[in-house]
């Protein structure tokens, strides 16, 4: 943060998420195991108490994930389900390849797509509005799945570069395992968010930071915000019939 302290700012957060919620039941959230939802996690929990619902859905996932979000929600008594949806998955898969076999992308995206239409099944049953996890990062580049973690009610790190997520981690408390963890969105073995998007964290925070970086970084990440921008737009529509 330029002005304001990191501290600061998250107390903010918390505000805003506590008035957000006003008029609700509070919020729902999908918990992966990953730094960024346990972050947005432990700001709501600080917002509205019992009111906010983790929901950890596992589709093929790793072990260790799994394992680092019901750490999370044990050591900071989280309300949350757990939901195994890997046979619905499956099933899906299945019968959309019987008409036309799916791309592994198209297959990956679903996973993130299956999850976020639980989370606002959930939702809508219980009243809560849907809490996204995306960073600046994330957001800026695109590395996000369209109305998959790409859709939400309310983004809350979306000022938030990845160093700045990994301090906002150790202020909060969260757990050791996920702090330490190498950032991935867990949906095949071996991913990682900086193989994926051809560029580091640390370099992609230094160029929305308006820092000096390797002219390959910096068209790195204009290329990733070019191609992603449909992600960003509003859905177009036509002009209206005269």
């Amino acid at each position: 943060m330029s002005k304001e302290t990191l501290q600061d700012y998250l107390s903010y957060l918390t505000r805003y998420l506590k008035r957000k919620a006003r008029g609700f039941n509070g919020f729902i959230l999908g918990l992966s195991g990953g730094l960024d939802s346990a972050v947005v996690a432990l700001l709501a929990q600080k917002a509205i108490k019992d009111d906010l619902l983790c929901v950890i859905i596992d589709i093929d996932s790793t072990k260790r994930d799994m394992d680092d979000a019901l750490e999370l929600c044990r050591v900071h008594r989280l309300n949350y389900y757990h939901i195994d949806l890997t046979a619905e998955y499956n099933a899906i898969v299945k019968k959309l390849d019987q008409s036309k076999k799916l791309t592994d992308l198209s297959k990956i995206n679903t996973k993130v797509r299956l999850r976020m239409l639980t989370l606002y099944a959930l939702g809508q049953t219980l009243g809560k509005l849907v809490l996204g996890t995306d960073n600046k990062a994330e957001l800026y580049t695109g590395y996000f799945t369209k109305h998959g973690d790409g859709a939400a009610d309310l983004f809350v790190l979306s000022s938030l570069t990845k160093a700045e997520v990994f301090a906002a981690a150790r202020l909060l408390g969260v757990t050791p395992n996920i702090i330490n963890k190498v950032p991935s969105a867990g949906l095949y073995v071996g991913q990682t968010d900086e193989a994926e998007m051809g560029i580091t964290y640390k370099h992609l925070d230094a160029f929305i930071r308006g820092e000096e970086v390797p002219a390959n970084v910096r068209a790195r990440a204009l290329e990733l915000h070019k191609i992603s921008e449909h992600k960003r737009r509003p859905i177009p529509r036509p002009r209206e019939k005269r």
